[in-house]
């Protein structure tokens, strides 16, 4: 799915800085985005919830899905798709390129 789509949802809210920063991403794919990524967000995402005290269900149902499917991240199985990535980010207060990028990156 192309992120052009993606992007229009997220601009509509003006007040938000990340619809800005991903208008150098409309043209990409969902898998072309995260082999840029450096392939951090499944520890991320694991970091990220652990030190928030949440298990996978709790996380689950902030996002409106399923224990399942944030395993899965988690285990680099699959990956959530752009507005999902989004939330997340929003969720944790960091951006998508925190949550993308490996720990200890110095990009």
């Amino acid at each position: 799915m192309k992120f052009l789509k993606y992007f229009k949802e997220i601009r509509i809210n003006k007040d938000s800085n990340h619809s800005f920063k991903l208008l150098n991403f409309e043209n990409l794919t969902d898998d072309e985005l995260l082999g840029v990524s450096g392939g951090g967000f499944s520890d991320n995402l694991r970091q990220e919830k652990l030190e928030a005290g949440w298990t996978q269900e709790e996380l689950g149902k902030l996002l409106f899905t399923s224990k399942q499917a944030v395993c899965n991240w988690e285990h680099g199985r699959r990956q959530p798709n752009l507005m999902l990535l989004q939330e997340i980010s929003n969720l944790f207060e960091c951006s998508i390129d925190d949550m993308l990028k490996e720990r200890g990156s110095k990009n």
